[in-house]
């Protein structure tokens, strides 16, 4: 039998962020193609007490709900697990091992890799380190297959010690729509209308939101924004992630991040070296070309199938936009609609998933 682990918090405070949707989404998309749910619930008010025994009670319930939860499966099943997994054990690494020493085979949907964030800084905390490793690291080495976002993030992990045969590539992130269909007619595509910005727009996580350059007109989606209205900045607040497509209006979508407009520094920046921003896919499955930087790994796939633009700096997009030719920009639009269809229709992880457990070596 095919399995994935489905995860519940109670007291979810992510409802207009993109961290849910993504989980929500391969969750649907794994049960549309016959895969069985195993329902986890926990208190997310647990998770977030802070002195050391209700550290170490959490740690012991969380992992004693895996097991409970994962004790009925036998040699030959799959258990497809998102990871990082929203709720952390320090024993969870033993309640897989028990899976896999039953014949279990365990696989990963890999969301983000704070052990490859940890990589890009100077300055982690010890403890952190050791968390890590205990959190990650184990589990990464010990699972029987992953799902990792691109060949980026296959090389760089192969380069940490991470077996090569373990690892299929996903390509990029599903993005279910409801109701595409029916209220697609309100999104909004254009030339010459403005760059929009979707996601968290905090400082500390897109400071380059608050330099953005004053020859292009920019809407600007999402939780965060900490500053006035300028006469090129239009701010249009928040949405839950499946009403967010129909809110858009614009020309492109801006995949960017870290504190600078002229390049993606920081961590953050660097990040987009191997990962796969969630928001890419809600522009692209929403019919709408894209903008990234030139650097990072989503620029080849954009290039190569035409949807969208690649930039080196924020100030390179006017000049872009205003030598694409009418012609040009409706052939992107047309790329972007084919790819749509299978964004919406959960096309990629459907054959990563099917490919991985189905691989012989595993």
């Amino acid at each position: 039998m095919k399995y994935f682990a489905k995860e519940l918090q109670t007291g979810d405070m992510l409802s207009r962020t993109a961290g849910v949707k993504a989980r929500d989404d391969a969750d649907a998309i794994l049960s549309a193609n016959g895969w069985q749910e195993i329902l986890f619930t926990f208190d997310s008010e647990d998770q977030g007490k802070k002195n050391l025994f209700h550290s170490l009670h959490y740690h012991q319930q969380t992992a004693q709900i895996w097991k409970q939860q994962l004790a009925h499966l036998q040699a030959g099943d799959i258990l497809l697990m998102q990871f990082p997994v929203k709720n952390h054990s320090l024993l969870l690494f033993s309640v897989i091992q028990n899976a896999l020493r039953k014949g279990v085979k365990i696989l990963l949907l890999i969301h983000d890799l704070e052990i490859i964030r940890a990589t890009l800084k100077d300055d982690m905390p010890f403890m952190k380190g050791i968390r890590l490793s205990l959190e990650e690291k184990s589990i990464l080495h010990s699972c029987t297959g992953m799902i990792v976002h691109n060949n980026a993030m296959k090389k760089k992990l192969c380069e940490m010690g991470y077996a090569p045969e373990k690892m299929i590539t996903l390509g990029i992130f599903d993005y279910l729509i409801p109701d595409y269909d029916q209220k697609s007619t309100s999104i909004q595509t254009g030339k010459n209308l403005p760059v929009i910005i979707a996601g968290n727009l905090r400082k500390h996580k897109a400071g380059y939101v608050y330099d953005l350059p004053e020859n292009c007109h920019f809407n600007l989606y999402g939780i965060g924004y900490e500053a006035p209205e300028k006469e090129h900045i239009s701010y249009f607040g928040s949405y839950p992630p499946d009403e967010l497509p129909f809110a858009l209006n614009g020309s492109f979508g801006l995949v960017w991040d870290g504190d600078s407009a002229k390049t993606c520094a920081g961590v953050y920046g660097q990040y987009l070296k191997i990962n796969n921003p969630h928001k890419t896919s809600l522009y692209l499955a929403s019919g709408i070309p894209v903008i990234v930087w030139k650097h990072s790994a989503m620029a080849n796939l954009i290039q190569e199938h035409d949807l969208g633009l690649t930039v080196e700096s924020l100030d390179e997009i006017a000049d872009q936009i205003s030598a694409l030719s009418p012609e040009a920009y409706q052939h992107m639009l047309n790329q972007v609609q084919t790819l749509a269809i299978k964004l919406r229709n959960g096309a990629f992880l459907k054959r990563a998933a099917e490919q991985l457990s189905n691989r012989k070596e595993i």
